[in-house]
């Protein structure tokens, strides 16, 4: 099966894309299955946002949800999942809970964007940081996020911080911090949780990266017995889905993994990798 676990439509604050879009997009390249995952990223700091970000409010109604099921209807042979990715923050974590509680969501992601108060995609974040010191103030949000209270599926684009990195090494290796990397990977395995391979680089491209994170890390998460994984191409295009979907699909592959994890129709399922 060629599934797309992580897309975005207009329902996220930084797509216009209709849904129907997306999925009519997946289906004419071979996907049987895509996942929506609009952002819910409660804890974001509008007010110190660069005059050109937008505004990160949350835009997920019951209108989300029936649109889904419409296109569902509509379209044979593929599946429509409405998700939901979560951008974690400490203190939105009650928040966060209630508004999963909501709605049906059929997949929700764990993610970090948010650092000390500041999105890592801004330039201010960097201020005051060589690269250990702001790698490492990452992971320890990647680490802690792993302990929400709240419901989610699995981790998306760890090493989501070499995307706009100002360093001349961006990509976000396993040899640069095993011990904390060995710490998220173990709580992934122990929790059940699948961890993601986002196909979006941004900047780690020019350094041969083809995800997040790293195939490295995923080498070292199947070493330490992850099973679990799927494929997200983080579009919010239409042209995105599914980007670079046939070259981490074989680089998984050889590594040993089979199977997608996916979640359909409320319960995780396992389908092989086209």
């Amino acid at each position: 099966m060629k599934a797309d676990c992580h897309n975005h439509s207009l329902f996220s604050p930084d797509s216009t894309r209709p849904i129907e879009e997306g999925v009519r997009a997946a289906a004419a390249k071979g996907f049987s299955y895509i996942a929506y995952t609009e952002h819910m990223d409660l804890g974001f700091p509008n007010d110190s946002r660069p005059a050109d970000e937008p505004v990160f409010d949350y835009l997920v109604t019951d209108e989300y949800f029936e649109r889904v099921r419409r296109i569902n209807e509509e379209m044979n042979g593929i599946e429509v999942c409405a998700g939901i990715e979560v951008g974690y923050t400490p203190e939105d974590v009650a928040e966060i809970t209630d508004k999963l509680a909501a709605h049906p969501f059929g997949y929700v992601i764990n993610s970090v964007h948010i650092c000390h108060g500041l999105d890592c995609y801004w330039k201010e974040y960097w201020n005051g940081y060589d690269r250990r010191g702001a790698y490492l103030e990452y992971l320890r949000c990647v680490r802690e996020s792993l302990d929400a209270p709240y419901r989610w599926d699995a981790v998306g684009h760890l090493g989501y911080i070499g995307r706009p990195s100002p360093f001349e090494r961006k990509t976000l290796l396993y040899a640069d911090f095993p011990d904390e990397i060995d710490d998220i990977l173990r709580t992934i395995i122990k929790k059940g949780k699948i961890l993601e391979a986002n196909s979006s680089v941004g900047g780690c491209a020019a350094e041969g990266t083809i995800c997040l994170p790293d195939i490295g890390i995923f080498e070292r998460y199947y070493a330490l017995g992850g099973r679990k994984v799927n494929f997200g191409s983080d579009s919010h295009r239409s042209e995105r889905t599914g980007y670079n979907y046939e070259t981490v699909a074989a680089a998984l592959k050889k590594i040993g993994f089979g199977k997608w994890t996916i979640l359909s129709g409320g319960r995780e399922t396992t389908e092989d990798i086209d």
